[in-house]
Parts: structure tokens; C-alpha cells; sequence
């Protein structure tokens, strides 16, 4: 017999630990979980048993915020009827593939929200996109460093990139990637971005590129920052978002130990990006 109820616990997280706390709510017996919308970071767990929920009440104790009992609900339907396009920017939207597209957008991307991060309502997405709008794509290759749902280097794709490529060390990116290249197809005189999962030293030692998309926290960035130099082109572009507010003063010492001049810079909420030159 199918359960006619379910339990519910909200847990205050934070954007470096979301998927981290995620992982431990599926270890302690969660059916699912998501982050929900205009909120500082707000999971919401469901699980099918009572001792579940009150285990994970305990564990994260005065971070779990509240927490219930509610009618159980088609998950799947409910999740699809809820989906809406997002507006990344004024020339960007990204779209599930069963949602019709606004009036008159410019660029849309057809995805959906799976395990690899990327569906374009997060700050640092945002910036980053508006970031490479500000650059003439035209010609030009570009690489998407940490790729996740492949968003960004779909949208170079989509602006006239020569060559779009992608990648991410996420074996679960793998199967997303194939799946929004297959749902994003590009007309006859583009060419489609180009995916794989691994690390940058997976690219020909001399491989480099006009453009670097890296939206990505620092703490992940910072180890590569020289290999990421080196795959770009003299008088190419370093595209970086993801960034803390509070990072600036240690990438200004970067900026002037590298002779690395920045050419804009955005600021959303907490979160921060900047376009270099080499």
C-alpha cells in the first residue's frame, strides 16, 4: 500500500555547505531534497519515516529549522508544474524542455535541473553571463571551466564561438552534458559546444583558448590559477565568477603579482565576477 503521508524538515544551510548538508540528508534516509527559492540557502528534506526525520532534526540540531508532517504528493508532477523559466539575463533564458519560452527571448537554453549544478537562477551564473556579454564571442574559442549542466559554454555556443568546449570533474555532469547538448541544437552556421569529464590536464599540452569561463569558489580556483593562464591566449580574456565579496583583497594581490589587468566587474548580492586581461 502507497504511504499517504510524508515527513518535511527545513535546515538552514549555507552556499559552500548546501551540497554538503544535501549529501548528509540522503545519508540519514532522505527521499529528496532541494534548496528553495528566495531563500539565504533553505533545504527541505522529505523522508517516508518519522525516525528518519527525528534523526536529522538531531543532527543538525538548531540549524534545522522546522519540520512536519504533510499529505504525500506525485513528487514528479508537482516538481514539473512548479518549473518556470529563468531569466539569467535580459538577452538570456533558461527554459525546461516541456516549458514554453517568453515572448521575444533572444538566447534560450533548454535544460532541467538535475545533480549538476547549473540552472542559471544562482548570482554567480548571472554574472558570470553578463560578464561574457560584455565580450565579442564572435570567432573567438572559449572554454567553461567546471562546466556542471554545460550552460555557459552552451550560451558562447549559441553567440557565434568558433569552439565552445566544457568540462567537469563530475562523473554525474557526464550524462547531463550529452542530454542538454542533445535538447540545445544549433543552427547551420554554428557549431555546437563540445563536453568532456576530467581535469584540464585532459586538453593538449598547447591547447589554448581566446576566453576562460571559471565559475567557481576560490578555494576551488586558486590551485589552477597559473595553468588557467597558461591555456589563454596572449591578449585573451579570464572570465571569473563565484567569488565572495570578501575575496577581493586576496585576488587584487593576484591581479598585481600576475600584471593581470581587470577590465569590469560586477557585483550581485554576496556574490562577485570580474573579467581579466592577460
Amino acid at each position: 500500500m502507497l504511504p499517504t503521508t510524508y515527513f518535511w524538515l527545513r535546515v538552514q544551510s549555507s552556499p559552500a555547505y548546501a551540497e554538503l548538508d544535501q549529501f548528509r540528508l540522503m545519508d540519514m534516509g532522505a527521499l529528496g531534497t532541494e534548496e528553495e527559492e528566495h531563500t539565504d540557502v533553505v533545504i527541505r528534506a522529505c523522508f517516508a519515516e518519522e525516525a528518519a526525520l527525528a534523526e536529522a532534526k538531531a543532527a543538525f540540531g538548531n540549524a534545522a529549522l522546522e519540520g512536519g508532517e504533510s499529505p504525500w504528493e506525485d513528487w514528479d508532477r508537482s516538481w514539473r508544474d512548479r518549473q518556470t523559466p529563468v531569466e539569467v539575463t535580459p538577452r538570456l533564458t533558461v527554459c525546461p524542455p516541456w516549458v514554453e519560452a517568453p515572448a521575444g527571448a533572444e538566447h534560450v537554453i533548454r535544460l532541467e535541473a538535475k545533480m549538476a549544478f547549473g540552472t542559471g537562477s544562482h548570482e554567480s551564473t548571472r554574472i558570470a553571463a553578463l560578464l561574457m556579454e560584455a565580450l565579442d564571442l564572435g570567432d573567438k574559442s572559449v572554454l567553461d571551466v567546471g562546466t556542471g549542466t554545460g550552460i555557459l559554454a552552451l550560451y558562447a555556443a549559441g553567440r557565434g564561438a568558433r569552439f565552445s568546449a566544457g568540462f567537469d570533474i563530475d562523473p554525474v555532469a557526464g550524462p547531463c552534458l550529452r542530454e542538454n547538448l542533445d535538447l540545445n541544437p544549433v543552427g547551420p552556421a554554428q557549431r555546437p559546444a563540445a563536453f568532456y569529464v576530467g581535469t584540464l590536464d585532459a586538453l593538449r599540452p598547447a591547447a589554448a583558448f581566446d576566453v576562460l569561463v571559471i565559475n567557481m569558489i576560490r578555494t576551488e580556483t586558486w590551485p589552477y590559477l597559473d595553468a588557467l593562464l597558461a591555456r589563454t591566449l596572449p591578449g585573451g580574456r579570464l572570465v571569473f565568477s563565484g567569488q565572495r565579496v570578501e575575496d577581493q583583497p586576496h585576488w587584487k594581490k593576484w591581479f598585481a603579482d600576475k600584471n593581470v589587468a581587470v577590465e569590469s566587474e560586477i557585483t550581485q548580492g554576496e556574490w562577485w565576477g570580474f573579467t581579466a586581461k592577460r
